[in-house]
């Protein structure tokens, strides 16, 4: 089973920290570069960690208490043009429904949530997909998201933790960086690609670079491997 391409798409600043509110520029000019450049790479669907989609979804305590849920996907009715694929190790996300913004949700979830949650989340009509006990198999949740769905290519759209657990796995197989004009320079801003593990730094194959409307520059790179 083959899981679908993966590339990370993100906008950062010259130093690569991610917080754009920080920066002299509003958000409609950050979107419309960032969104026009999202549409060109032709994703069937967008992934995100829990803290990016807290932006969209209402989020409580981890469900963890009560029985754990059979480790058995649960795949609802797709509608919609894409998928909008949430990483939520604990089961924190409160989604209304199985529809983000016109795209169907799937939530990613670990081997500790509780039944409880899986069940409420299918009646809802979101897709449920289990990444192993603790959480670690991405390659293998990839996999059966790209089989049930049918989808070839999905766009990485972190933040920096998510990056950097599918970058430790292996699975981003292309990045997409836009370089917005500023500098941002503060200790502890949150980075493009944040991990705590050690890990060799990886080499990349420039696929393309283009200056956008702005001053914002894209690069592509290929990944080299581990």
């Amino acid at each position: 089973m083959t899981r679908p391409d993966i590339i990370c798409h993100m906008i950062a600043s010259l130093d690569g920290r991610l917080l754009a509110d920080r920066w002299p520029c509003t958000e409609d000019a950050l979107l419309e570069v960032y969104d026009g450049a999202a549409a060109r790479l032709e994703a069937d669907g967008w992934i995100a960690g829990r803290e990016t989609m807290g932006h969209y979804l209402d989020s409580g305590d981890p469900a963890t208490d009560g029985p754990r849920a059979e480790p058995r996907d649960r795949i609802a009715g797709h509608r919609g043009p894409g998928l909008g694929i949430a990483f939520d190790r604990s089961g924190r996300l409160r989604p209304e429904s199985g529809d983000l913004d016109g795209d169907h949700l799937v939530i990613v979830l670990s081997g500790q949530v509780s039944e409880a949650h899986v069940a409420d989340l299918a009646a809802k009509g979101v897709s449920v997909v289990f990444s192993g006990p603790g959480g670690a198999d991405i390659e293998g949740a990839l996999a059966r998201i790209g089989a049930a769905f049918g989808v070839s290519r999905l766009l990485l759209e972190g933040g920096g933790t998510l990056n950097g657990a599918f970058l430790a796995a292996g699975v981003i197989d292309e990045t997409s960086t836009l370089i917005h004009p500023v500098l941002d320079g503060q200790r502890g801003i949150p980075a493009i690609y944040d991990g705590d593990a050690p890990r060799g730094a990886r080499a990349l194959e420039l696929v393309s670079a283009e200056t956008l409307p702005g001053g914002t520059v894209w690069l592509r790179h290929r990944l080299g491997k581990a």
